[in-house]
This record gives structure tokens, sequence and C-alpha cells, in this order.
């Protein structure tokens, strides 16, 4: 009998038992390529919670067909509006920071309590950086593909388990996927903090990305896909009118 097996499993034990041994690591979740997606249609709602404000919730409908692609805030959210909650460093979305600003989320969400609002549409081509975009109020005007290609790209994983600690597989959307958590350091306002952050991803999609944070849960926004459908978009439905 070899004595090499043996012998290295001990000294293993021996490592990971001593108690000036560096804790281990958990596994760290991976870097997700984006896959050739040609052919997606995907609802998003979108939930920001803050302090002082009424909870807003959103709902994003994304079509993608090759290149092109079509999206719609059934709010009636503008360019501006939309990329603001992306673009936030905290990674909690645009938060409210003025007495004015507090004042236009009460507005809002008032408004939204009364009639139904009238939805806002974009489109897109990535070959050609064309776009068009459709305001709930307003006319039509011309915008860069690229500058909505972020707001398509929010269903996709890339690099977002980068950092994160690998905690289980879970079933979401019927599709097999894995949940990720962990403690993320943020800079709020020029401030060192800390968001929670729960993400589940079905490669290539991110189907949750969950954040509060660390020391004020109720300060959160949440990004989920509550449809999700590969096959189904036609070339009528990312055809501009």
């Amino acid at each position: 009998m070899t004595r090499g097996p043996a012998l290295a499993a001990a000294l293993v034990c021996a490592a990971a038992c001593h108690s000036d041994a560096a804790p281990v690591a958990p596994p760290k979740g991976p870097t997700v390529n984006q896959a050739d997606v040609s052919n997606v249609h995907a609802r998003l709602r979108l939930t920001k919670r803050g302090i002082g404000v009424p909870e807003q919730q959103d709902e994003l409908e994304i079509w993608i067909k090759g290149t092109r692609f079509r999206i719609r805030d059934a709010h009636g959210r503008g360019v501006a509006d939309l990329t603001a909650d992306l673009d936030e460093p905290r990674g909690l979305g645009a938060p409210a920071r003025t007495m004015e600003e507090m004042m236009d989320r009460q507005s809002m969400a008032d408004r939204r309590a009364g009639a139904s609002p009238t939805p806002s549409e974009m489109y897109g081509d990535r070959a050609t950086d064309a776009g068009r975009a459709y305001p709930a109020h307003g006319a039509p005007r011309a915008i860069a593909a690229r500058r909505l290609a972020p707001l398509v790209d929010q269903i996709f994983a890339g690099d977002r388990a980068s950092g994160l600690t690998r905690t289980g597989e879970v079933t979401r959307l019927g599709r097999a996927a894995i949940e990720y958590r962990d403690t993320v350091p943020v800079v709020a306002d020029g401030q060192p903090a800390a968001n929670v952050v729960v993400r589940v991803i079905a490669p290539p999609f991110l189907l949750l990305d969950a954040a509060h944070d660390a020391t004020v849960p109720a300060m959160s926004y949440v990004r989920e896909i509550v449809a999700l459908d590969e096959g189904t978009v036609s070339d009528a439905d990312v055809t501009p009118p």
C-alpha cells in the first residue's frame, strides 16, 4: 500500500484543523458569459424603496430579435429616468435626495393610483446604432441605440456573480438557477457603505437582483424577471410604428 494519498489527507486535515490556520474562503461565483441570445421576450418588475418616500414599483418589458430590440415602460417613464436607476453607483436605484424630489415621488405615486398610465416605448438596432423613443407624452425622437442598450442588457448576468458567494441551486421560472449572496462594499454620496445582495442566475439570464442597505434594510432595490420566453419574438415586435 502506498502512503502518498493517506499522508496527503493527513496533512490537509492538520492544516484545516490547526487553530492558527487561515479560514478557507467559500467558493465565489464565476463570470457568466452572455450567450448568443437572438430571440427573447422578458418582463421585469422593478421595486424601489427608500426612507420617507412611497414604494415605487415599475414594469419594464423587453423584446430582442437579432440586433434589434424594443423596450416598453408601463408607467411611461422616459429614457433619463430609466437609466438613472441603472447608473446610480450605490446600486439601490436613483434616490430622492432633496425635499423637492421626495415631493415628486409622492406626486408620482398619487398619479399612478389614479388613471391608467400611458406607456413609453423605445426601439433600437445595435447593428446600425439607430434608435427611436416614443415618450408617453410628447413627440417621438431619434436616439442612439447604444444609449438604450444598457436597459436591455440588465436581464443578462454578465459578470454579476463575480465576487459573490454561491449559496445553492434553485428553480425559478421553471429554470435551473444558482443563487449567490454576499455583503458588498459600496460608496454612498462619497461615504463608505455596504449592500446585502442576492442574485439568482440561470445563464445567461439574471433572474433576480435584490439589494438593500446593510444597516437600513428599508432602503432597497429589486430587479426581478417575472416572465421569460425565448423564440416568440416576431419582426413586428421590434419594428417601430
